[in-house]
């Protein structure tokens, strides 16, 4: 007899960009793109506690610091996650 193991929680990135306002997106290979509005923005600094906020409010856990990037990223400001209640 096999067991099967449960699947792992996938850690993902979160990235973090600045369109009109702040915004943060995920690549979840089940869902696909996912985007959320910090409420930050027009003209204000990147704001972690209000990225973090409006990943949790859309399920997802942060498991890391918010790092910056190199200048040759996507995104400014990237972050680990997992979703919540996984």
């Amino acid at each position: 007899m096999t067991h099967e193991s449960p699947a792992a929680t996938p850690v993902l990135t979160a990235r973090a960009e600045y369109h009109t306002d702040w915004h943060v997106y995920i690549d979840d290979p089940g869902l696909g793109p996912l985007g959320y509005c910090t409420g930050t923005g027009p003209d204000e600094p990147f704001n972690p506690d209000a990225a973090t906020r409006a990943l949790e409010q859309g399920g997802w856990r942060v498991t890391g610091p918010w790092t910056e990037t190199l200048p040759t990223d996507e995104a400014p400001f990237a972050v680990t996650v997992e979703k919540a209640g996984a």
